[in-house]
């Protein structure tokens, strides 16, 4: 069976668990493709399927479709011995906005009539878990048993969707300072998103990273958060009250913190200037992104709650140098989980997705 644009299918559930959905992939273009796997690469953080296939045209050609990472479709059930080199196929999906042989796959059809949903078996993702009878507030989808009820923040949890845009307008465009507005003006997101070189982009794509668990432990005087996406591991400072004066600056910079009654306080400083949001999508403007300066500081508040048995997440956002005024603070839910974190193993790849060498 040859290419085929379909005039109507749904491709909602591909966005959610892929990163900055919409600035590539056109979800208002559905595609059907049928043809033989030429290769398949696996790779984080995202996976490309090559496939043979007749087009509209009858002339064969080859099609590559991008999806999650190796790592989050071996855990919803799609593996790579599915997909080896010969293999007969049928992927649906969303085309490419600037490629007409390309696009985002969410289902792949097998010969043996199986088909499999990039984000597991109820298209959703992997089922977030929760101690038998807990509530698991807002989370869309049922829960499975983890063992005897949590009681702090301690452990492994797994973010409960929300519908978050990962791309489209951003308030925040709105209060740049000149020299944010420099910032945002050299700025190409189609070539300078962070993660082409691996790089985990910034603290809240880190936290809102989807398909992907992230642990939280206590060493002493340290609490380590260790995220699955780009093999993030951050240390949380308990006995110092202040950041180093001339320590090294990153993406997710030097992190402090102290308990207020039940709560965990995370205060971040020592960025490096860097991106907020990869792509910002304003209507009748081009895609740009939101940059922040190297003195951007950042507050999380965290707090697990018995009620709902879920970890409870708030950021806050300063940056006095980009822009006029503080952001609005952010929240997100978690739930327990019994999933492994996974080496992420990102490969940095070039802006055409082929591997940087």
């Amino acid at each position: 069976m040859p290419f085929l644009l379909l005039a109507a299918m749904t491709t909602a559930d591909c966005a959610f668990a892929h990163h900055s959905f919409a600035p590539h992939f056109d979800s208002s273009k559905p595609v059907r493709i049928s043809g033989e796997v030429t290769e398949f690469e696996q790779r984080n953080p995202h996976a490309y399927l090559h496939i043979a296939a007749v087009d509209e045209n009858g002339q064969t050609r080859e099609y590559v479709c991008e999806s999650h990472g190796v790592t989050q479709l071996t855990r919803n059930g799609i593996s790579p011995s599915m997909l080896t080199p010969g293999t007969e196929v049928t992927v649906t999906g969303s085309q490419a906005r600037r490629d007409p042989y390309a696009c985002f796959f969410d289902t792949v059809e097998l010969a043996d009539g199986r088909v499999l949903n990039v984000n597991g078996p109820s298209g959703r993702g992997p089922t977030v878990a929760a101690p038998p009878g807990a509530a698991v507030a807002g989370s869309g989808r049922a829960a499975a048993a983890s063992g005897p009820p949590r009681t702090d923040i301690y452990g492994t949890w797994m973010l409960v969707p929300a519908n978050r845009p990962t791309s489209g307008p951003q308030p925040m465009m709105d209060f740049l300072t000149p020299a944010g507005q420099a910032a945002v003006a050299a700025y190409d997101p189609f070539v300078d998103d962070p993660t082409y070189r691996c790089d985990p982009v910034a603290i809240r794509r880190v936290w809102f990273a989807p398909g992907t668990p992230l642990a939280i432990r206590r060493e002493g005087d340290r609490v380590i958060l260790k995220h699955e996406w780009m093999d993030v591991e951050r240390i949380v400072h308990l006995d110092l009250d202040s950041h180093p004066a001339d320590g090294p600056r990153s993406s997710l910079g030097h992190s402090i913190g102290h308990f207020e009654g039940d709560t965990l306080v995370i205060e971040t400083a020592n960025y490096s200037e860097g991106v907020l949001s990869q792509y910002v999508e304003m209507p009748g403007q081009p895609t740009r992104g939101l940059l922040h300066s190297d003195a951007l500081t950042s507050t999380e508040r965290l707090r697990f709650d018995t009620a709902t048995q879920q970890l409870e997440l708030t950021i806050e956002l300063s940056d006095p140098v980009f822009f006029t005024r503080d952001f609005d603070p952010v929240s997100a839910r978690y739930a327990p989980s019994t999933l492994e974190i996974e080496p992420f193993n990102c490969r940095p790849e070039n802006p055409d997705h082929s591997l940087k060498e």
